[in-house]
């Protein structure tokens, strides 16, 4: 019996006109990753961006197991927003995607514009569109964004038979690698070097086969021999625990504790035997999730979902994946956001007016007129984040995270000690609080959403 280890390696820059969205957890059985180009470096082709990938989080992630049906809805879904985007925009310039997704040891690929995709498993063989086409006059380049019509949207396949590499490029740089070559190794040495190179955005997949072999268990018998096995098992890892592993033990317990309810906190101090653990520091994750508008206030999440306000509208993302759940739009400005008990939220928009919206499907449940008077939210800077040590079981001590323009910084509130500091290219608009369950902060700066993990150096 064989499966297939799928990984992913990756290049892209937003600010050259291009980005990468990839779903590869280890655990899950479907693969996506879709890759965006434009030869555009814009402010306007960041925005264009943002708008094709909430779309394709929106739609793509649907209930249906019909891979294709849903391939195709997607990038029909994509090209008619990226119209708008260009009518409304009063512009236009050329936008290429690839939407690529692995299942069952299947890859599915649809293809516009100007990214050629290469498989290498005996041989290397183009898949859809070939570059020699892309210099040809009379060869139609479907191009996102435009006429329905006159876009391809044939879903391709590949049957993923044994180790098989997946390429994905522009087309300018397509051409510059030989392939003539038929030893699979000097071909990927030559692919690999567009990494250290300009090239992006750039994508090499590797699907390799694992192989299991079954074995067939003995039964499982109650005895002496066995009994006393188990017990010296049990002793050795209670023995364990005590000596090495309390505190990161708390650390696990204290996520499914928080994912329970975030804001219960222990009464009581559970203070390590290891006196010398090592201090914590920041790991600053690519940002996933990217706001058509400018984000207006700081995002807040719950167990599961993080929740982002952009002037009148709310916008609900699953954590981690960044899957679009929901939007919810609102007549004024939102300037409130509280979160009940029994999965309802809160909101105040500036006109005084409150609503009561339900968390799992964004419905909002009621809309009532309030006396009320607000003023506006400005962006705050410095932000003082406190991380309370009990809640965070994997901590000894007390910190404080504090922003301030475009750095933060990771304080020992015992001493008042910069433990770590991570300085960004652009100031930074707002901060999260400190999510107890994933261990983390979110920044935000502009139109973007930056995760920055708590780990134990």
């Amino acid at each position: 019996m064989t499966k297939k280890h799928i990984s992913i390696q990756q290049k892209y820059s937003i600010k050259n006109g291009n980005y990468i969205f990839t779903d590869f957890y280890e655990k899950t059985q479907e693969k996506v990753t879709l890759i965006l180009n434009s030869y555009e470096k814009s402010e306007k082709a960041e925005k264009a961006i943002g708008v094709l990938l909430n779309v394709f989080k929106e739609n793509f992630y649907q209930k249906s197991n019909d891979i294709k049906t849903r391939l195709q809805s997607t990038i029909r879904e994509m090209n008619w927003h990226l119209t708008a985007f260009f009518n409304r925009e009063n512009c236009k310039f050329e936008m290429s995607a690839v939407i690529c997704v692995i299942k069952n040891g299947i890859a599915y690929f649809i293809q516009t514009g100007r990214l050629i995709i290469y498989a290498f498993a005996d041989k290397l063989t183009p898949i859809g569109l070939d570059i020699h086409n892309n210099f040809e006059e009379s060869f139609h380049v479907p191009i996102l964004g435009i006429k329905e019509s006159e876009l391809q949207i044939k879903v391709l396949t590949l049957e993923l038979k044994r180790d098989t590499d997946i390429l994905i490029l522009p087309f300018l740089f397509a051409k510059e690698l030989n392939t003539l070559l038929e030893n699979k190794k000097d071909f990927l040495k030559t692919f690999d070097n567009l990494f250290l190179e300009s090239a992006e955005p750039i994508v090499h997949i590797v699907a390799t086969e694992m192989h299991s072999h079954y074995r067939p268990r003995r039964k499982f018998r109650i005895n002496a021999k066995t009994t006393g096995r188990f017990m010296l098992i049990v002793i050795i890892v209670a023995t364990a625990y005590v000596v090495f592993g309390r505190k990161w033990g708390q650390g696990f317990l204290s996520s499914g504790k928080e994912f329970i309810s975030e804001k219960k906190k222990s009464l009581i101090d559970y203070r390590s035997l290891l006196q010398n653990m090592p201090y914590p520091g920041f790991e600053v994750k690519d940002w996933q999730w990217i706001s058509p508008v400018e984000i207006t206030m700081p995002p807040f999440f719950d167990a599961e979902n993080i929740y982002i306000i952009t002037g009148n509208e709310l916008t609900c993302v699953k954590k981690n994946t960044f899957q679009l759940r929901w939007k919810a739009a609102f007549d004024g400005e939102i300037k409130d956001v509280e979160s009940l008990r029994d999965e309802k939220l809160l909101i105040i928009d500036v006109r005084g007016n409150h609503s009561l919206l339900d968390k799992a499907h964004g419905k909002i449940e009621w809309q009532k007129a309030k006396p009320a008077t607000h003023e506006k939210f400005y962006k705050q800077s410095p932000q003082v984040i406190p991380i309370d040590y009990i809640r965070d079981g994997r901590l000894e001590q007390n910190y404080y995270i504090l922003s301030n323009k475009n750095v933060v910084r990771l304080i020992l509130a015992g001493k008042g000690d910069v433990i770590a500091e991570e300085v960004f290219v652009n100031r930074i608009d707002y901060i999260s609080d400190y999510d107890y369950v994933e261990k983390c902060f979110y920044i935000c700066m502009d139109r973007k959403i930056i995760k920055v993990d708590l780990i134990i150096l």
